[in-house]
């Protein structure tokens, strides 16, 4: 997930002034979990356009898709309640989803101050049907929706990326409604992960009649309409979104009818938010500042209540390798050898991190694990980056290194990656002698500006629990993330065939050998660490954790 930006910003030291913001405490006999959800308003509630992290978890509480992925990232029925597979001589697949019958859309009407089922013009009660699927997905397709992540649903149903690219038509596309309650889909292929892709967030039922009265104001809260198991109470900008149990959810093995009868989530950055939760007025956080772990971890009281677990996230360094002087590999491969990524995570970061020599998060379906693969991935060896250097200058006709020209490196600005490339910066210098500029913009213009770097700061959350949406979703040749101007058709066959693969440890092996390819014997990037969770929950809440970070909080409680 490429604006995963909240989730990317690690903070490691801890300067801003406490503000104050009034708390939201449970009253009479009411379940109101208070938390946060960064330091920046949630952007939209479309799931047609959502990009982040933020907007995806309040869209999980309030939209529900065929499928949805649970805590352990394994793939749950979502609104359908089953569904058939058929493979077709033409080689797509069938897929035919049964959905819950009855399903009302609700909103939430403040005069009354509760969760309302909503009408159509004869007064009869809304329900969520295949209809509005077919909707949904045509809408995520079409171009002129401009939704970012429409490619993950594109490549998922026949016609989709002929449709999202403007030129098919969205009438072709493989979805349609056998009746109000059983939805068809064609995929191009008969890829595993398929279930999963149908159930993300773009694939969600939409609402025509509101959308196409209101067009982009659908999402005030005065307009919004859902049926998940919440629905959007408040939504002050800037200051804090609500959102409220859902009476008219039907309540499924997988996704109960919630216990907590609120959630608040403020809009605060970490340093308020431990504040506000060590004074009572938070109930979990999960913006730990890295400079306050030691603290927390030495108090015998805020240590049963911190949590440090595996996020399903990688950063790296991404290489241009067309921008010279990284146009030579051997030079590539160098400056990967000569990242102590060790040294990184325990000295740096110190955040529960992991070194990390593959891209590919070890949280992911059909990830293969670098010590299963010992010598595929790229890991620090100082002797192996005086080897490629020396091969790297001998390619240009330089004497040493002090001949290169200072490569610079470009960062979104945030002080976390500011110290993890200051750390490689000394690296570069004291093992190979390279000369190092940083520079950092705002991340808006840092994604517009990042390939024409030699070296920038990069990195990846799952929007699906597969290795696919870490490799082909990235790197793969077609793909509009790849941002290092690397292509391979080797890597391009080994993802392929991985995806069409049916047997697990087949795949694994396929994409390892891809990611021996693009980290090691092309280095095109260079994988630094895996992303660890830091959170804080209070010792009356009964919650999970999921790995990839969006919390099913209709799977939590407070016991008062």
């Amino acid at each position: 997930m490429r604006k995963f930006q909240r989730l990317l910003t690690l903070v490691l030291v801890a300067a801003l002034a406490l503000a104050v913001i009034g708390g939201v405490s449970a009253q009479d006999d009411k379940k109101v979990l208070r938390t946060d959800i960064g330091p920046s308003d949630v952007p939209t509630l479309d799931p047609a356009i959502a990009t982040d992290s933020s907007s995806i978890q309040i869209l999980d509480m309030t939209y529900i898709g065929v499928t949805f992925t649970d805590e352990a990232s394994q793939v749950q029925p979502g609104l359908a309640t089953d569904w058939t597979v058929t493979a077709n001589d033409d080689g797509t697949t069938t897929y035919v989803f049964n959905l819950i019958p009855e399903v009302p859309w609700v909103k939430y009407n403040p005069e009354s101050g509760a969760v309302e089922q909503v009408m159509d013009e004869s007064g009869a009660v809304r329900y969520v049907t295949a209809g509005d699927f077919v909707y949904g997905w045509k809408r995520t397709l079409d171009p002129a929706t401009a939704g970012e992540y429409a490619y993950l649903l594109a490549g998922a149903v026949a016609g989709g990326e002929a449709a999202n690219s403007g030129e098919g038509s969205l009438d072709d596309v493989g979805v349609r409604a056998i009746d109000d309650y059983t939805l068809e889909v064609i995929a191009p292929n008969n890829w595993s992960f398929n279930p999963a892709r149908f159930g993300l967030w773009m694939a969600r039922p939409q609402p025509q009649w509101v959308i196409d009265e209101f067009a982009e104001f659908w999402i005030e809260p005065a307009n919004f309409v859902s049926f998940g198991p919440f629905a959007l109470k408040e939504w002050p900008r800037g200051e804090s979104i609500t959102i409220i149990k859902n009476p008219f959810w039907p309540g499924t093995e997988y996704i109960p009818v919630p216990a907590l009868d609120e959630v608040v989530f403020y809009v605060i950055d970490e340093t308020v938010a431990l504040a506000r939760y060590e004074a009572g007025e938070l109930d979990r956080t999960d913006t730990v500042a890295i400079a306050e772990i030691p603290r927390i971890q030495a108090d015998p009281v805020l240590s049963q209540e911190f949590f440090q677990g595996n996020q399903t996230c990688t950063y790296y360094a991404g290489f241009s390798v067309g921008v010279p002087p990284l146009d030579n590999v051997h030079l590539r491969r160098a400056l990967s050898y000569a990242i102590d990524r060790q040294d990184i995570v325990e000295n740096v970061t110190q955040g529960g991190q992991r070194p990390a020599e593959f891209v590919t998060n070890t949280g992911m379906n059909a990830a293969p694990l670098q010590e299963d693969y010992p010598g595929v991935g790229i890991g620090y060896d100082p002797d192996k980056a005086q080897e490629e250097l020396a091969l790297a200058l001998a390619d240009l006709g330089l004497a040493d290194a002090s001949e290169l020209p200072p490569i610079t490196v470009l960062y979104n600005t945030s002080s976390a990656h500011q110290a993890i490339f200051e750390a490689i910066q000394a690296m570069w210098a004291d093992e190979l002698g390279v000369q190092v500029e940083l520079t950092n913009q705002e991340f808006a213009t840092y994604l517009d500006q990042r390939s024409t770097f030699p070296v920038w700061r990069a990195g990846w959350c799952s929007d699906y629990s597969d290795a696919h949406n870490f490799l082909f979703d990235v790197f793969h040749s077609s793909s509009d993330n790849n941002d290092t101007g690397w292509t391979s058709e080797a890597f391009d066959a080994l993802v392929e065939q991985a995806a069409a693969a049916t047997d697990l440890q087949a795949r694994r092996d396929l994409y390892a050998q891809a990611e021996g390819l693009l980290v090691n014997e092309d280095a095109a990037i260079a994988p630094i660490y895996f992303y660890a969770s830091n959170e804080m929950t209070k010792p009356y809440v009964e919650r999970t954790y999921a790995n990839d970070g969006k919390q099913r909080f209709e799977n939590w409680d407070i016991n008062n």
